[in-house]
This record gives C-alpha cells, sequence and structure tokens, in this order.
C-alpha cells in the first residue's frame, strides 16, 4: 500500500522527469529486444526453409570411393522410419551459356520421380499438376522429339535472356576428349523460383541419367540427398542408420547435414544476433540504473516519512520492500509497454514486410517470427535488473535511523530559511 501510494503521490519535478525517463528506457530496451530477436528467428528459419527447398536435410557420401551401390543403399537407409525420402544426385560445377549469356553455375541430375514429392516442385509452380508436367520433360522419352529438359533459376534466366523452351549449352571441362571441353545442349523445361539469388542465379537442375551420361559416370553417382521427419535431429538420425549399412566398416560413409555445408552462414548469423542482443541489453541497463537514481531521489525526499514509520513500528525489512516494490513496478510498467510495443511492431513487420535486397540478404522479405520463449526471457531479464537496481537505495533506506530522517529535513529546513 505504501509502495504505490509513493508511486501515485506528486512528487518534485526532477523525480517525476527521472520516473517517466526510467520507465521510457525500459520500453525502449525491450520494444527494441524482441523486435530484433523476432527478425533474427525469422530471417534464420526463412533461410533455412528456403535452404532446405533447395538442399536436403543431409546428403550421404562413399569415404574415398565412387558410389555404385547407391541403390542398394538407398533403399537400405529408405527402410529407417524417420527418414522420408533418399534419392541419388550428381553435383558439378559447368559454365551454362545462350546466345546471349553465360554463367558459372552449379549443376545438379536428380530423379524426377523423387522430386515430385520435394519442395522444389512447389518452386516450379503453385499448381502442383503444372509443376509435374515440368519435371515430366526433364529426361528424354521414347515419345519426346526434343532433347534434354533443364531447369533455371529466375535469375539465371534474366542472365542468360531465355524463354522456356529454348536451348542452352552445358560446358564441363572436364570428360572431353584430348583435354577438350564437354559441352551438351539441353533445352529449357522450367523455371524455379526460390526467393533465394544465391539458388535462382547458380544453381540448375537436370535428369540424373542425363548427368551421369553428360559426366560419363556410367551408373555412378556423386552421393544420396537424404530428408528426414526433423531437419533439426537430421545428422543423428542419418548417422545412426548409415552405420548399420556396414557395420564393420563404420566410416564408409561420410554425412553432412545441412548445418556443416552452411555453417558458415549460420554462425555469422547467430554472432550477430548474439552481438546484437547485447548491445540493446545495454538500453535496459542504463534504465535500470535510472530506477536507482529515481529511488534515491525519492528517499532523498521521503526521509521524513520513514523516520516516523520507522518510530511508529516499521521494520527495516518493511522499509526494504517499499523501495524493492517501487522499483519493480517501474521496471514492470516498461516492461508491459516494451512488448506491447514490440509486439505491434514485429505485427506491422509481418503484415506490410520490409522489401529486401536479395544479393545482399538473400532473401526477398524481412520475416518476423516472434518467439514466446524469448520474450519471457527478455522480461525475465529486465525484471531482473530492476529488483537489482534497487538493492543500494533500498538497503540505505531500510538503515536510516529515525533521528537522521527528521534531523536532515530539519536541517534542510532551517538552511532555507537563513539563506539569503
Amino acid at each position: 500500500m505504501v509502495a504505490l501510494r509513493y508511486l501515485r503521490a506528486r512528487r518534485k519535478a526532477g523525480i517525476s522527469l527521472t520516473s517517466g525517463l526510467t520507465v521510457a528506457g525500459v520500453t525502449l530496451g525491450v520494444a527494441a529486444l524482441v523486435v530484433v530477436t523476432s527478425v533474427w528467428n525469422g530471417f534464420e528459419s526463412a533461410f533455412l526453409d528456403k535452404l532446405l527447398g533447395i538442399n536436403a536435410h543431409a546428403v550421404v557420401l562413399r569415404r574415398g570411393d565412387i558410389f555404385r551401390d547407391h541403390v542398394e543403399t538407398a533403399k537400405a537407409l529408405a527402410a529407417d522410419p524417420r527418414i522420408t525420402t533418399v534419392s541419388p544426385f550428381v553435383y558439378s560445377e559447368v559454365i551454362v551459356q545462350s546466345p546471349r549469356g553465360v554463367q558459372g553455375v552449379v549443376i545438379k541430375g536428380i530423379d524426377p520421380d523423387a522430386a515430385r514429392e520435394l519442395p522444389l516442385a512447389g518452386y516450379l509452380d503453385a499448381d502442383p499438376e503444372v509443376a509435374m508436367q515440368t519435371l515430366s520433360r526433364l529426361p528424354v522419352t521414347e515419345t519426346s522429339t526434343a532433347g534434354p529438359g533443364i531447369l533455371l533459376g529466375k535469375d539465371l534466366r534474366e542472365v542468360l535472356h531465355v524463354e522456356p523452351g529454348d536451348t542452352v549449352t552445358i560446358i564441363s571441362p572436364y570428360g572431353g576428349r584430348d583435354g577438350e571441353a564437354r559441352t551438351a545442349n539441353f533445352r529449357v523445361a522450367g523455371i524455379f523460383h526460390s526467393g533465394m539469388f544465391e539458388f535462382d542465379s547458380r544453381m540448375v537442375f537436370i535428369d540424373l541419367r542425363e548427368a551421369q551420361t553428360f559426366f560419363r559416370l556410367y551408373k555412378t553417382v556423386t552421393g544420396l540427398e537424404v530428408w528426414t521427419d526433423d531437419p533439426v535431429e537430421s545428422r543423428e538420425i542419418i548417422e545412426s542408420a548409415a552405420r548399420q549399412l556396414e557395420p564393420n566398416d563404420p566410416l564408409a560413409f561420410e554425412v553432412k547435414d545441412w548445418s556443416v555445408t552452411n555453417r558458415g552462414v549460420f554462425g555469422a548469423v547467430n554472432q550477430q544476433k548474439t552481438l546484437i542482443t547485447l548491445v540493446l541489453f545495454i538500453i535496459v541497463v542504463v534504465a535500470a540504473f535510472n530506477i536507482m537514481a529515481t529511488l534515491i531521489l525519492l528517499i532523498l525526499e521521503k526521509g521524513r516519512e520513514i523516520a516516523i514509520l520507522k518510530s511508529l513500528g516499521a521494520t527495516n525489512r518493511s522499509i526494504l520492500a517499499i523501495f524493492v516494490l517501487d522499483g519493480q513496478l517501474v521496471g514492470l510498467v516498461g516492461c508491459l509497454l516494451g512488448v506491447a510495443v514490440g509486439l505491434a511492431a514485429c505485427a506491422t513487420l509481418g503484415r506490410y514486410g520490409l522489401q529486401l535486397d536479395p544479393r545482399v540478404y538473400y532473401l526477398e522479405n524481412l520475416p518476423v517470427v516472434v518467439n514466446p520463449g524469448e520474450v519471457v526471457a527478455i522480461v525475465a531479464g529486465a525484471m531482473a535488473l530492476s529488483t537489482l537496481a534497487t538493492a543500494f537505495p533500498a538497503m540505505t533506506a531500510a538503515l536510516m535511523k529515525p533521528v537522521d530522517g527528521l534531523t536532515r529535513r530539519g536541517r534542510t529546513r532551517a538552511r532555507r530559511a537563513t539563506a539569503p
């Protein structure tokens, strides 16, 4: 009751201004932390979704050997109930050329039948039937009169200035006779758009058998792409299944999941998120010092009241609780306002979006994902600092002697009365 009365009571202008600035500081710090952590969560989530839309959860490679028995290995891996899809692939770097452009790209040979169940099909067209028809144009069939098909990214198409049905040339420095480059013509079967500039500008897909023929791999492949029911646990799931393939040689296969192949990008994201969070948390630390200053001014103003309360029997513990509650209430108001402002900003960003340069950020729009656990952690941290900031002034008030509170006010009045 006394703590609430002190907060509601009319104070001197300096104390009121300090209290307002303290609440504003906590509000600003909490809101900034909520928005920044949500934006980084959204960026990481969207980047992972785009990444796993083109690439698998993990790839399985033969360690130090050519992958010949990929059919049997794929069947053995698919027997694991937590593994959803296993597909062979051929991977290499080539040059793609059209009459009006040229670009170095990564070429991947895929199984069109397996790709129909993967996110790549959704990047080709929102209509599943149209996407299936596009994938069916990749291999050369007995009834088709056109050559083998190729899938290009949206940004790569703009570089090459081609449309579906046009012909492009694939050039590889490997596999030609007498050291010459090997070339082959492909018909543009479709255009995919993943939303990530790195994929849409530097990756192409062809039929697996055409890739084996082009690179003279015969029936071998680069490795197996594997998808599981949980991307976070994919490495443990696939490594466990791979160890069962050849129990006598546990190192026969090498498993590389998405966190390993993209370690640099995700490491940079996590480091930047941590650094920015620490920098913004300094705002809350400054607000905590303002809480301390506000309470010190309040104690100086209420010294006589504190002395009277202690003379009437108030214990040191009750006086301590009064000023601790005052600081906590200031912090709580700031936290509630900060969460409200932060969530409102996140909702606005999520609804209207913010355009990004995909050449720099890999994404076209700024994603926002609010993590309730992180919001609770931010509020808990701000409240902990607010409580810690009350320690010194609350202890000072609790240990104040009644005579000191009364004589301090008396000396102050005497000085004012004798001042010229």
